[in-house]
This record gives structure tokens, C-alpha cells and sequence, in this order.
């Protein structure tokens, strides 16, 4: 779906002065995104991957004829080559070399548009080459490394109590925590609104999701099995505070921008396909139901 391009920014250079910081940390606690979205290796490069298409258009939105922003091509640009590294970083050794031409690609297209020298075929080579790493790189295509590269190393631990000097005593050790009642039972979990079991929740989410996949493909009225996937979802939100709420809401977004893009599912986004919707719909049920499943880590 061709979208205006409004652009709210002066360009006095080309230059990419403000971009965004690189989308992974790596620490004792593993590899996740900044947004804190990602819970390991995994989710990293999914997250990553997915994103890739969303960039890819921002380029192309950004150097439209009309309403050309130089300066949001940059960073859309900066952005696939931030998301690229990361994908490199995160597959097994033998497999980081796929990525080294690509990113040269990527790197020398960054330069052009910084010096506003693109033109000619850019555009229909760009496309081409999204189509090409979309397929080289899908999830399934690579082998992720089973650990995260070794990051920083950690902090060293607070010293403990300085020894007494001889002739005097040693200072008192602090007091250890209370420990809690007992026979106090732990406090039960949330319970659902209107007390609807969460594994419910998640089998109206996969039935939903499904019904919407089949709607779609038969070119059917899709609005009821949509509205059925966001309600499951926001329920299941409010059943699973904290982290997961979190990452629930995230992937209520990413169904509502399929939704936005796509004109209700009546219309193909720019350049895309059909397979491409239900491709990004396929990345959303992926990680659902491996974060969610009754039997998974957020759903016992």
C-alpha cells in the first residue's frame, strides 16, 4: 500500500547524523533486542529477520519522487545493515561468511545514498536483493549457534568484609533475612478475566489465527476472525503481567500493522505479495506458540 511521503525534515546533508543504536545486547543474561523483546538466540534472529521488510520499504517510501527524504532512506538503510550484523553474529561460524558479500552490498548502497550518487536501476536491484536475503536467511535456511557470542565480561563481585585487624574482634555479620511463615502457600497466579483458564486463552488465539490464515487465503470476509485474534491476545495479556504482557502487546501490534498495511486484508502492501502477508503472519504464530504454549515457559 503506497503511503505519502510527509516528510517533516529539512535535509541540509546527506549524511546519517542521528541513527539508531544497534539492535542487540549481549550480557550474563544472554542476547536480547534493546526493545527487550528477544529472550535468547532465537528470538533474536527472528526479530531481526522480521524486521528486515519494514526497512527495506522505508528505503524505498523515502526515495519516492515525491516527498524524497534523503535523510529517512539513510537510516532506513543504516538500520538493514544494523539488522544484518545481527543475523551474522548469531548463526554458527560457517555460515557468518554468507553474510559478508551482503553487507558489502548494503554498506556501498549506504554510501550512495549518503552522497545522493543512487539512481539509475537502484531501486529494481534493491528489491531484488530483499527477495534474495528474505529467502537465503529465513529462519529456516540457517543454523543459529546454539550459546550468544561471548559478550563483555561481567562485573566483579562487591569484595566482602574486610578481615578484623589482630587483637580485635570481627564485625558482626548482617542479619539474615526472615524467612517467610510457614505452611503460607504461595500466592496463586493471576487468573484470567472472568476466571478463563490461560491455556483457553491461548487455543481460542491458535483457533483465531487460523481461521484468519484460511479467511485470507479464500479471499473471505476477515473481520471476525481478526477481531477474535486481538481479543484472545489482550486477554491472554491481562493474564500474564510483566514480561510477557510485554511481549503480548508487541505482537499485538505486529498483527495490527499486517491489518493497516494490508487495508484489512483486502490489499497487498508495495512490492509485496500474498505469500509475503502470510509469511509475516507466519512469523507472529511462530513465536506465539513457542513463548505461549500451555506446555511452554509462559504458559505453565
Amino acid at each position: 500500500m503506497k503511503r505519502a511521503a510527509a516528510s517533516i525534515l529539512l535535509v541540509l546533508g546527506t549524511g546519517c547524523s542521528s541513527l539508531e543504536v544497534p539492535p542487540i545486547e549481549i550480557g550474563g543474561g544472554g542476547v536480547r533486542l534493546r526493545d527487550g523483546k528477544a529472550r535468547d538466540v532465537q528470538d533474536a534472529y527472528l526479530n531481526a529477520y522480521s524486521d528486515l521488510g519494514r526497512q527495506h520499504y522505508n528505503v524505498r517510501r523515502n526515495l519516492e519522487s515525491r516527498g524524497q527524504n534523503l535523510y529517512g532512506a539513510c537510516g532506513a538503510m543504516e538500520r538493514i545493515v544494523q539488522l544484518l550484523e545481527t543475523m551474522q553474529s548469531l548463526v554458527v561460524p560457517a555460515q557468518k561468511v554468507w553474510f559478508d558479500p551482503v553487507l558489502a552490498r548494503y554498506r556501498g548502497w549506504l554510501k550512495d545514498i549518503e552522497r545522493n550518487s543512487w539512481g539509475g536501476s537502484f531501486l529494481q536491484e534493491f528489491e531484488h536483493s530483499e527477495r534474495e536475503v528474505k529467502s537465503k536467511f529465513h529462519p529456516d535456511h540457517v543454523e543459529i549457534a546454539a550459546a550468544p557470542p561471548p559478550g563483555p565480561p561481567e562485573p566483579a563481585p562487591p569484595a566482602g568484609p574486610a578481615e578484623a585487624a589482630p587483637g580485635r574482634d570481627p564485625a558482626p555479620a548482617p542479619p539474615a533475612a526472615e524467612p517467610p511463615p510457614p505452611g503460607k502457600p504461595a500466592p496463586p497466579p493471576p487468573s484470567p478475566p472472568g476466571g478463563v483458564p490461560a491455556r483457553l486463552l491461548y487455543k481460542a488465539w491458535e483457533q483465531a489465527h487460523e481461521d484468519l490464515v484460511s479467511a485470507y487465503k479464500a479471499k473471505k470476509d476477515t473481520k471476525a476472525p481478526y477481531r477474535d485474534v486481538l481479543e484472545a491476545l489482550r486477554h491472554l495479556k491481562a493474564a500474564r503481567p510483566g514480561k510477557p504482557a510485554e511481549i503480548l502487546e508487541y505482537w499485538i501490534g505486529w498483527y495490527h500493522r499486517i491489518h493497516e498495511t494490508t487495508r484489512g486484508f483486502t490489499a497487498l502492501p508495495e512490492n509485496a505479495t500474498e505469500q509475503d502477508v502470510l509469511e509475516e503472519l507466519n512469523v507472529a504464530a511462530r513465536v506465539l506458540r513457542k513463548e505461549f504454549h500451555p506446555d511452554g515457559p509462559q504458559g505453565r
